[in-house]
């Protein structure tokens, strides 16, 4: 255990100890070359040698995948330290608690709150069973999941976590049968079982399990959740059920089937279903005639795509002609369930979203979701699929607001950190739009894709001192920014382009230095960048606060990049 005011790897300064486990301790610390806050898990020393060589080989596992994820609800391993007889690793500070610990302290949760973290839960499993090679997390359960404040979902603890490449053979992490009983799935723990997006399913049903029952799974199986409180929802007893069969072909097969069937859990409850039934019925016998004259005439096809076809165009029309955002948004959303694989509804709500310059935390979650439970017939169209996951990018570059963005800190004290979060939130969507060679914007989207790895990487690349090299091809990629920005008619994305640029300009000038960029490319950049955000004349609050941003920065971004090329001696160069 280290005191408070310890500095670890002469640069992070122990504040306080806000965690403590069997083998380790949390600290809250403060980092003095970025001026952030990390928290530092201490491992400490084990006089077994297996066994601390085991801890080694789980946390440099755990370090070398998260480093590549992109995901804000995955916080990041940035260093790892051994001194003081201790290992040290340094992550992204959260700030509240895990679920483990709110089920010890208050007992079993509300369905509403139990069904939006799954949901969430959700959304970061599905993004990495997605990724290429696909990663199994293999531990879901509430005491790897921290709530904050604001109610968002952090996954932790990526030790046993697995990239499984061809023939399920891990590319990286260990491929012992691990697992936590109870939590685990039966596949975990069968020598010939074979892991796949499917463990993680019965893992996150077996939590919802225990945090709405507070039954363990491990002591007492996994039952209907009525049997234990019979105030729970049949329909959300039916989604946990089979999320935990033990035939994983029985199960969700993937996340976003998952998640759709918690957010419409409560249409499987026996009224609703009683009530479709009733409704159905006298469907039939007022409609067996016409059926069965369609039948006869071969035209029973042509007459449903017919009345598919009205229902949609008559939801989009309402929703084109409704002046109420909300009723909007609701019949956008029947008809992107009408037509699952068209990307039009998704447009429409884009251009909804962003009208009045802020996407928020509640559009986030509808869109979000309407667009993970349809995900599997827009990916069906490869153009359509890349010019959606493009505009959906530029949405969250620009315009998102929510809490995602509120644990966000920027490199430097002089950055914006919402940009790096909404940055951070857009950067998988680019890369779709990207991985779209016949896509008319995927070198824009490209642009975009490599700005935000630079963005999210830089800082374990800094602390790890292997950011040599990285600067001057994003620096290309700001130029080539600067310039597709100059052909775009809205005015927050030439002037959000400007100011990043500027910040990047003010921020990394030795950096860019040191690979190569020359003082006359650096101002020329800075010019271009100020020229932009003059050209535009603001018509709202917004626009003039970023025009404003965009000129107080121009001095200052001169400033610093005469500063660069002054030496330790004082010499220009």
């Amino acid at each position: 255990m280290v005191n408070v005011n310890t500095v670890v790897g002469k640069r992070y300064k122990i504040l306080a100890q806000i965690g403590k486990g069997g083998m380790s301790t949390v600290y809250l610390a403060m980092d003095s070359s970025l001026n952030k806050q990390w928290a530092i898990k201490e491992i400490r020393n084990v006089s077994d040698k297996v066994q601390r060589d085991l801890v080694i080989k789980s946390l440099t596992i755990e370090a070398n995948m998260i480093k590549r994820f992109d995901h804000p609800a995955i916080p990041r391993i940035v260093d790892l330290i051994e001194e003081k007889n201790s290992l040290f690793v340094v992550m992204d500070y959260v700030e509240g608690q895990t679920l483990a610990s709110l089920l010890k302290k208050e007992g079993p949760q509300s369905e509403d709150d139990v069904v939006d973290w799954g949901i969430q839960l959700c959304d970061v499993l599905d993004y990495l069973h997605r990724r290429k090679p696909p990663v199994v997390f293999r531990d879901m359960k509430p005491s790897n999941v921290m709530l904050t404040p604001e109610g968002a979902i952090k996954l932790i603890d990526f030790g046993i976590a697995m990239e499984v490449g061809k023939a399920d053979k891990p590319l990286i992490g260990d491929d012992r049968q691990l697992g936590t009983p109870g939590f685990g799935a039966p596949e975990q723990f069968d020598e010939n079982g074979t892991v796949d997006a499917r463990t993680d399913i019965y893992a996150l049903g077996a939590t919802l399990f225990y945090l709405l029952t507070g039954s363990h799974p491990r002591k007492s199986g996994i039952v209907p959740i009525r049997t234990i409180n019979e105030k729970l929802s049949s329909g959300l007893e039916r989604v946990i059920e089979k999320a935990t069969r033990k035939d994983p072909d029985a199960r969700y097969q993937t996340c976003a089937e998952f998640a759709y069937a918690l957010k419409h859990y409560r249409e499987e409850d026996s009224a609703h279903r009683a009530a479709l039934k009733a409704k159905w019925r006298g469907f039939l016998g007022t409609s067996v005639a016409a059926v069965a004259s369609l039948l006869l005439s071969g035209g029973m096809l042509i007459a449903a795509n017919a009345a598919q076809n009205s229902d949609y165009d008559y939801w989009m029309s309402q929703a084109a002609q409704n002046t109420d955002d909300t009723a909007a948004q609701d019949a956008y959303i029947k008809a992107a369930d009408i037509k699952t694989g068209s990307i039009e509804p998704y447009e429409q709500l884009i251009k909804r979203y962003t009208t009045d310059g802020d996407f928020s935390d509640a559009e986030e979650n509808t869109y979000n979701t309407l667009i993970s439970q349809h995900a599997a017939d827009l990916r069906k169209n490869a153009d359509d699929w890349a010019q959606l996951s493009y505009d959906t990018g530029l949405m969250y570059w620009y315009y998102y607001s929510g809490s995602k963005m509120k644990s966000e800190t920027a490199v430097s004290s002089d950055q914006d950190p919402q940009r790096y979060a909404r940055i951070r939130a857009a950067s998988q969507w680019m890369h779709n739009a990207a991985e779209d060679s016949g896509f008319k914007d995927a070198r824009i989207a490209g642009i975009y894709a490599d700005i935000a790895d630079f963005n999210t990487q830089i800082v374990p690349l800094i602390n790890q001192g292997s950011d040599s090299g990285k600067y001057k091809p994003y620096f290309a990629k700001l130029q080539q920014l600067i310039e597709s920005a100059d052909k775009e008619q809205n005015d927050v994305i030439r002037l959000e382009a400007a100011n990043l640029t500027l910040d990047a300009l003010r921020v990394y000038p030795r950096k860019f230095r040191a690979d190569g960029v020359t003082k006359t490319d650096m101002t020329d950049l800075a010019d271009r960048a100020s020229k932009l955000a003059e050209q535009v004349t603001p018509t709202t609050d917004a626009l003039d606060q970023s025009k404003k941003s965009a000129q107080e920065a121009q001095q200052p971004t001169k400033d610093a990049i005469a500063n660069a090329f002054v030496d330790i001696k004082g010499d220009a160069k």
